[in-house]
Order: structure tokens, then C-alpha cells, then sequence
């Protein structure tokens, strides 16, 4: 990875390293969300997101978006209640042809359709191999994520899975989602809502597993107007981990806070980093999303963008005032008209998951360690028998190509024929694990059949 652009795009065209429209990429958006705005522009932060697909110079490019039949039901509609997205389209980019130009060859293919969706909160993670991708989308209103792995052939998902906490409410066109540094933890804050959700993401199988909920302070606003009225700043609009990933940063329109997520006392474990505006009243346009960069710095971008900087976390690592909120420290004079948010891009240089086996991805053939374990018959098609001889307690998991669960069960001590039911699971190739501490351990695939 070299850090120069190869492609980007605001959601509605595509454009290459110099700046020029990439063959056949224009109008990535239905007619009316295209024309929403004159000229067309993107208008919500995570409303694209490019990604690699592991073949030199293609490139997978995500929008979620609104067809042109709900915008004439909701979006011109004064009485409607919500107005949310209710698709989510790809396209694949070959930079290799048009003289290295770029050409858009496959356009407007659909992952998600008819599903109310968030304008935010969507963003990508490296497979645990290093190579493929997982792609997260928030759904409206609720707390339901829609995951797809993306590889370098093929899309697979979506694979979706709810939390009862928290509903997020309608209000979805501030928000942000996020990865830790190293993949490992998954957060996201949304609209009027101050909440913060956080989860382990298991870069191998997809699953998000042990949710928290975090309540975020709520505080003045420090404008004099919505004080004296006794308004209190609840839009949230970023989140950002720091590179050791002891820190969880949120911004709200008018304050900053660090979450340090190792301390148990709520009230020791946040820290307001800054309350009130970074600039002068009249020229402050709110606090907006934020992006770790690669230099670990925590770059916060603004609601309006009529100015040509960012206010920047120097020391995103340290507690309390030492992670260093330097003001309008960051500054591109060339921008055209000013600065918004920072570039909704996962972490590209995120290499492997070499601390374990990425599991049952990385299985091939049978491996048997330390002792006898038989699984018969094989391919099966109702049932199979577990045979063993150990005398400590074990274990039986089936998953799918994903490493998801399809079946677990405890195996007890001693000599033992154990028979399960596979019924229940539709023909393919699954994967195995039969595992005894100290005794025994067999990984394979099974074969269902009808």
C-alpha cells in the first residue's frame, strides 16, 4: 500500500487519482437521491466506502441509498414521519483499463433492498486472513447490523444480527461506526441518542459478541441562545478508538469526551476534553465525525464546511488532558470551499490475526492430535456418531464456511459413542471440531447430504 489515492468519491461519482470522473462513474445513486442536490453531492458522512478486492487494481465501491419510489413517498412528503434508506448497491471498478484510468464494470449491483436503513453508520474490517473484508450496516431506528464478507470473487451476506439496546430513534443523519486498531472491538453512536454501543468482533467469524451500552454526559452547549433556554447538546455525530485501544472518543455538536474503557467507575472513566466551541461562536460549525489517521492522531471533522481546518487529538493514547486537543490544527489551504468530515476509510494497513487459528476458514483436511477420536459416517445425511476414549470432558462443534455455530454440544468422560442429529442442516460441506483436554483433538469437514 503505497498511501497515494487511487479512487475517490463522494457517493454520487467516482473519480481517479487526478481528480478526473472515472469511465461510467457517474450517477452511482438513483435519479432522485442524484438530483437532491445541485450540483450532486454526498451530503452524509459513511455514505461510501472503497474496498480492495485482493485483485491487483479492482476495487469494490459501497453506497447505501434511496430508491427513487420511497423518495417520492417519504422525502417529498411534509407529513411523513421518516425519511430513511432503503437500499444498499455496489459497484467494481477495474483501474486497469481506460489507459489506467479506470472503468466502472459492474454498476449499481444491489446487496440490501426494501430495509429501512441509517444515512450513517457503516464501515469495514479486515478479515482475520488479511485478505477479504467485512462490511457492517446499521439498520433505522434499531440496533440490527447487516454484515457481508466481501472477497476477492464474491459477496457473501448478509448475515445480520439484533441487539435488544439501544434504539437508536429516527434522527439518523449524525452518527458514525468504527473498528478498534486492531479489529477486536466494534462502536457505534447515532443521532439524538447519547448512547455509546460497543462489542468484540471476532475478525474470523464476523459475530459481535458481549455488547455494552455506555451512557455519554450530557452538557450545556456553551452557545448562550440554547442555554438560556435550557437546551443540553445531545446530537452525537463521531467515535474513534486510539491506537492502543484504551480510549474511546466521542464527539457531540458542542463537546468532546474520552471514555477510558478499562476503568469500572463510570464516573472516573469519562473525561470531557473539551466543552464549547473551538473557534470563534460565529465561525464554529460544530463538532462532526472523527478519524484515527495513520500518524494515530484523531482528526475531528465539522457539520458545516465553510473553513479550511480541524481541530486534531495530538495524543489519543494518554488520559485526561494529556491526549492534547490542539484547535484548528490541521489546515489544506487548497480545499475547495472547506472542510467537512474526515474520509470514511477502514483500516487498509490492517494485516492478519495471527493470535489463533482463524477457524474452521484455515481447515483443509483432517487433523488428529494426542489420541483417537472417529466422526462417521462421512458424508452423512441424519445423523452422525462421535466415538472416543478420553478421560476428561470435551467438546463438539459444527460451523458453516463462516465459522458460525450450527451445532455444539459437551462430550462426557471415558469410552463413549455419542450420536447427534444433522437433519436439520441443509446439504453442504461443514466443518468440525472434536476436542479433549490433554486426551484428544480431530478437525475435518463433513459432508451433508439428502
Amino acid at each position: 500500500i503505497s498511501g497515494n489515492i487511487v479512487l475517490s468519491t463522494g457517493g454520487m461519482k467516482l473519480y481517479d487519482s487526478l481528480g478526473y470522473l472515472v469511465e461510467n462513474g457517474d450517477s452511482l445513486q438513483p435519479n432522485k437521491a442524484y438530483m437532491h442536490n445541485n450540483p450532486p453531492d454526498g451530503g452524509n458522512t459513511q455514505g461510501s466506502i472503497i474496498l480492495p478486492t485482493g485483485k491487483p487494481f479492482i476495487y469494490y465501491v459501497f453506497i447505501p441509498t434511496v430508491s427513487d419510489s420511497l423518495y417520492n413517498l417519504l422525502w417529498t412528503n411534509p407529513n411523513g414521519t421518516k425519511a430513511p434508506f432503503d437500499l444498499l448497491r455496489y459497484n467494481v471498478v477495474n483501474m486497469n483499463l481506460n489507459s489506467g484510468n479506470g472503468k466502472v464494470v459492474e454498476k449499481s449491483k444491489v446487496l440490501l433492498k426494501d430495509i429501512e436503513l441509517n444515512k450513517v453508520g457503516m464501515q469495514a474490517c479486515r478479515h482475520a486472513n488479511g485478505k477479504d473484508w467485512w462490511l457492517l450496516k446499521h439498520a433505522l431506528d434499531t440496533n440490527t447490523i447487516y454484515k457481508f464478507l466481501v472477497t476477492e470473487d464474491s459477496i457473501k451476506g448478509p448475515f445480520i444480527q439484533t441487539f435488544a439496546q439501544p434504539l437508536w430513534g429516527e434522527f439518523d443523519l449524525y452518527g458514525q461506526s468504527a473498528f478498534s486498531s486492531d479489529g477486536k472491538k466494534y462502536g457505534v453512536v447515532l443521532g439524538k441518542v447519547s448512547k455509546l454501543f460497543l462489542a468484540d468482533f471476532d475478525r474470523c467469524s464476523g459475530l459481535l459478541s458481549n455488547p455494552k451500552v455506555y451512557n455519554i454526559p450530557v452538557d450545556s452547549t456553551t452557545n448562550p441562545y440554547w442555554d438560556s433556554l435550557g437546551v443540553r447538546d445531545t446530537a452525537t455525530n463521531g467515535i474513534a478508538f486510539s491506537a492502543n485501544n484504551q480510549y474511546v472518543y466521542i464527539s457531540k455538536r458542542y463537546n468532546i469526551y474520552q471514555l477510558e474503557l478499562n476503568q469500572p467507575d463510570s464516573n472516573l472513566a469519562w473525561y470531557r476534553v473539551k466543552h464549547g466551541y473551538d473557534t470563534s461562536w460565529l465561525a464554529f460549525e460544530y463538532y462532526g465525525q472523527m478519524y484515527r489517521a495513520p500518524n494515530n492522531r484523531i482528526y475531528i471533522g465539522k457539520v458545516g464546511g465553510s473553513f479550511k481546518q480541524f481541530s486534531v487529538i495530538d495524543n489519543p493514547d494518554n488520559k485526561g488532558a494529556a491526549c492534547n486537543f490542539c484547535r484548528k490544527c490541521f489546515r489544506i489551504d487548497t480545499a475547495d470551499g472547506g472542510l467537512t468530515s474526515p474520509p470514511n476509510m477502514p483500516d487498509y494497513e490492517l494485516g492478519p490475526d495471527t493470535s489463533k487459528p482463524c477457524w474452521p476458514l484455515a481447515v483443509d483436511d483432517v487433523v488428529r492430535k494426542n489420541g483417537e477420536v472417529k466422526i462417521y459416517p462421512n458424508p452423512a445425511n441424519s445423523t452422525i456418531i462421535v466415538e472416543y476414549t478420553c478421560s476428561s470432558k470435551g467438546w463438539f462443534e459444527l460451523r458453516n464456511g463462516l465459522g458460525q455455530i450450527l451445532l455444539s454440544t459437551e462430550l462426557g468422560e471415558g469410552k463413549r459413542k455419542v450420536q447427534l442429529q444433522v437433519n436439520g442442516i441443509s446439504p453442504g460441506i461443514y466443518y468440525y471440531r472434536c476436542s479433549f483436554e490433554g486426551c484428544a483433538t480431530e478437525m475435518g469437514k463433513l459432508s451433508i447430504v439428502e
